[in-house]
């Protein structure tokens, strides 16, 4: 399959070498991967540009080599917990469709006083997919049209259409563009072919990240499973969450852990080369084993992987933001900004914005939205 067009997708008539469409949708994560989907459904013929690999931003899994067996070990999103109507409508498809499981009701907390479970009253079910969390995003870009490896580095209104050129060389032509990135890379693309005096632009300025390091390991088969799925840690000047990755999958696994570090620690390596990234991941697992157990300092293996936009900082308040660019011939061209950084930074968050840009862009255009 090639990693140029995800889910055996063909691009439609158009999206060949004239490389133009009726919209075309910056970014493959939850947000504009649902935008593509409702924007297809209206009748749309869209395509997304995706820079990574793969899909799904923070949805994503990595396979390892662990005690002999090829596995999935999920180093983003952890789990998801519908709370809107529209994001359950989703998490129940997948439900239907074999995707998704509960994997627990109960996490655990550490704080000063130590490690305890959760109140009973903060249960409730946190799904996870057994083949990883990236499979979800690849199932909402089904029948899609999707550029991988095509980063956008300009974007400029002509006379009717907008004009995306790509670090690869190649150049795109469309009437409409969702830019579906975090708002520090989205805000250097924008500054160049919007007017300054547009209110876009500062919002997008007020935008600010959280990174966040996580590292991934694997332990010997006879180190025992501990009591625990998942901790949230709190007030702990170093880290933020841990995982037992492996009890999401079906087989008997020696345990699997991830560890997500706390913001302030996690900027520390923001620039950090290779070697300084895996002394950062030994001073983390360092860290937990002093604050849980001795046998988290000594995994058989460990990937160290930097998330440099995590978490919004805080949101925007708006679930997506949509304006009319002038342009030459007179004409407003369309153009719509989602993702976490407009309504919250969970996955729901990063839905709920995808499918109101789309609801949003549809307006613009004047095109009538089908209730769901």
């Amino acid at each position: 399959m090639s990693d140029k067009n995800l889910q055996g997708a063909m691009p439609p008539s158009g999206l060949g070498s004239g490389k133009s469409a009726d919209v075309v949708v910056v970014g493959a994560g939850v947000a504009g991967l649902a935008c593509a989907r409702q924007l297809r459904r209206a009748g749309l013929e869209g395509l997304v540009l995706e820079k990574s690999v793969g899909l799904g931003g923070r949805m994503a899994t990595r396979r390892v080599e662990h005690a002999g067996q090829t596995v999935p070990v999920d180093h983003g999103v952890q789990y998801l917990t519908p709370d809107s109507d529209s994001f359950y409508r989703w998490v129940k498809e997948l439900l239907g469709l074999g995707l998704l499981r509960e994997w627990t009701r109960s996490l655990h907390l550490l704080d000063r006083e130590g490690l305890r479970p959760e109140d009973s009253n903060a249960e409730k079910p946190r799904y996870i997919c057994p083949r990883g969390m990236t499979m979800l995003a690849k199932q909402l870009a089904t029948s899609l049209s999707i550029h991988t490896q095509t980063r956008v580095v300009g974007l400029r209104p002509l006379a009717t259409t907008w004009q995306l050129q790509a670090e690869n060389g190649q150049c795109y032509e469309a009437a409409a563009v969702v830019m579906a990135i975090p708002a520090p890379q989205l805000l250097p693309l924008l500054q160049e072919g919007i007017p300054p005096a547009n209110n876009l632009l500062s919002l997008l300025g007020s935008a600010a990240y959280q990174p966040c390091i996580a590292v991934l390991a694997g332990y010997s088969e006879s180190t025992p499973l501990p009591p625990w799925k998942g901790i949230k840690c709190l007030q702990d000047p170093m880290l933020a969450w841990l995982a037992l990755d492996s009890s999401k999958r079906p087989q008997p696994l020696p345990p699997l852990v991830v560890f997500h570090g706390g913001a302030e620690w996690s900027s520390l390596y923001l620039d950090a080369g290779p070697a300084e990234l895996e002394k950062a991941g030994r001073e983390l697992l360092a860290h937990a084993a002093k604050r849980l157990d001795p046998w988290l300092a000594s995994p058989q293996w460990m990937q160290v992987h930097r998330w440099r936009y995590a978490f919004p900082v805080e949101t925007i308040g708006l679930a997506s933001l949509g304006t009319h660019v002038p342009a030459s011939a007179g004409r407003g061209l369309p153009l719509v900004c989602a993702g976490d950084w407009c309504a919250g930074e969970r996955v729901e968050g990063a839905w709920l914005s995808g499918q109101d840009a789309a609801k949003t862009l549809l307006a613009m255009l004047g095109i009538p939205v089908q209730a769901r």
